[in-house]
């Protein structure tokens, strides 16, 4: 492994770890790893580590094949983290919308709160390691340059 391979693993279990410990003191979903393997939540496990890799590995491409420049990258969390809610948002209306319309009841039935059900799923964490998988990124390209 070279030297950039192994910066950016050990950038991942930090914050990895930072997750973990954010989960702890926050109103986050814990991230238990000590229960158990029958209660152990896997999508607590994996979805951080895709969220990570997944924009690591796509900012480069969006800025070759899509022309983005470093202003675009730069805000690149701040959209991400939007779009993310967005998504989310879209979805849990969906579905409820979905549940209530086969029991014929209104949708404000089930009283929704989008934004405390997004900090409590396990969703956060893939918005959160991307996050930290674009600051690698920014990160590492930045000290290559120097």
């Amino acid at each position: 492994m070279d030297s950039k391979t192994l910066k950016v693993l050990f950038i991942f279990i930090l914050s990895y770890f930072v997750m973990f410990i954010l989960s702890i003191i926050s109103p986050l979903n814990d991230m238990n790893f000590f229960a158990g393997f029958d209660k152990l939540d896997y999508s607590l496990l994996l979805l951080p580590i895709v969220g990570f890799f997944f924009i690591y590995l796509l900012i480069p491409w969006l800025k070759k094949e899509l022309g983005f420049g470093d202003t675009f990258v730069y805000s690149f969390p701040v959209i991400f983290a939007i779009g993310g809610y967005f998504a989310f948002f879209v979805a849990i209306n969906w579905y409820f919308a979905n549940q209530a319309t086969l029991s014929g009841v209104e949708l404000s039935a089930f009283n929704l709160n989008v934004f405390d059900r997004f900090l409590k799923s396990e969703y956060i964490f893939f918005i959160i390691g991307g996050i930290f998988g674009w600051a690698t990124r920014v990160v590492t390209e930045y000290f290559e340059s120097q």
